[in-house]
């Protein structure tokens, strides 16, 4: 038996914070089973490796979203400052490009 899981790609977020040498990031999406979960980020923004990641499962799209929407304001709160997600992915796709040459 198949079972067809309908992902809904238009309502995956993300978005990511910095303070100093720390870094957060929240990501909204759907896991293998198409169920809502929230991945929560964090770390030195300074040393590769050494960082967690907790992941919080959510019974649906708008509980999520409000769980999402008060850890954006946490973050906020305690100092931290949003960063552009496309400079993250242009620098890592320069820094794979000069390690393959």
């Amino acid at each position: 038996m198949t079972v067809k899981i309908a992902y809904q790609l238009d309502k995956w977020l993300q978005s990511k914070w910095q303070r100093d040498t720390r870094f957060y990031t929240l990501t909204l999406c759907q896991n293998l089973f198409g169920e809502w979960t929230i991945t929560k980020t964090w770390g030195s923004a300074i040393y590769r490796g050494f960082g967690k990641s907790k992941d919080l499962d959510c019974p649906d799209y708008q509980a999520a979203l409000l769980i999402y929407y008060k850890l954006q304001e946490r973050r906020e709160k305690r100092g931290y400052k949003r960063v552009d997600l496309c400079q993250d992915i242009d620098e890592s796709l320069a820094s794979r490009h000069e390690s393959s040459s």
